[in-house]
C-alpha cells in the first residue's frame, strides 16, 4: 500500500476515534485484518518505514520509527516521551491505563492531537 502522510493521518484518525469509542487496545481493531502487519499498530510508524524503503532523501535509513521524523513527532515530540517534569504522555498514559474507561479518555486526548497533525 502507498502510504502517503495525508493517509497516514486519515488512519491513524480512523483507529483512534474507535479506540476512544471502545476503550479497547490497538491490537483488537478490527481493521486490521484488511491492512496487515504494520508495524507497532500505528499508521505514523510505518509511514516512517515506508518512506525508508522508498529512499526518500528526507528519512535517513536505519532510524527508529519513533523519532525526529514521524509525522506525531514533528508536532509533539515523541509519543513515548516523558515531559520535563517527569509526566507520562497521552499515549503512554493510554497504554498504561487498566480499565476500557480511562483508555477511552487518553485515546480522545491522544486523538486530539493527531487531528492537529493534518
Amino acid at each position: 500500500m502507498r502510504l502517503s502522510r495525508k493517509k497516514a493521518i486519515e488512519l491513524c484518525i480512523e483507529l483512534w476515534t474507535w479506540l476512544a469509542k471502545t476503550g479497547k487496545k490497538k491490537e483488537d481493531w478490527p481493521e486490521w485484518k484488511k491492512y496487515g502487519d504494520i508495524k507497532n499498530d500505528c499508521w505514523f510508524c510505518e509511514h516512517l518505514i515506508e518512506q525508508q524503503k522508498q529512499n526518500d532523501e528526507k528519512y535517513p535509513t536505519k532510524i527508529l520509527p519513533c523519532s525526529k521524523y514521524c509525522i506525531y513527532h514533528e508536532k509533539y515530540g515523541g509519543c513515548q516521551d516523558s515531559d520535563e517534569d517527569g509526566n507520562k504522555s497521552i499515549f503512554d498514559e493510554w497504554d498504561d491505563t487498566g480499565t476500557p474507561e480511562d483508555r477511552k479518555k487518553y485515546a480522545k486526548l491522544f486523538l486530539g492531537q493527531i487531528k492537529q497533525c493534518k
